[in-house]
């Protein structure tokens, strides 16, 4: 069972869609390949990814409340 609504799933796809549109690649393409080449853009992107997960995380979980 998922926790969150269908509509919540479709808005988080679509964000997913942009960020990898406007990071040109997916997390999981700079995560490992890129970091494994030591690219710089790739330690970035991998950065702002984790970092933006966490504060998403922590504002749904404890500022929200859901």
């Amino acid at each position: 069972q998922v926790p969150v609504s269908t509509t919540m799933l479709v808005i988080g796809g679509l964000i997913v869609g942009v960020g990898v549109t406007f990071g040109a690649g997916c997390t999981s393409g700079h995560g490992v390949c890129g970091m494994a080449r030591l690219s710089p853009r790739s330690i970035v992107a991998t950065l702002t990814f984790m970092l933006t997960t966490a504060i998403t995380v922590y504002v749904v979980r404890h500022v929200i409340g859901a």
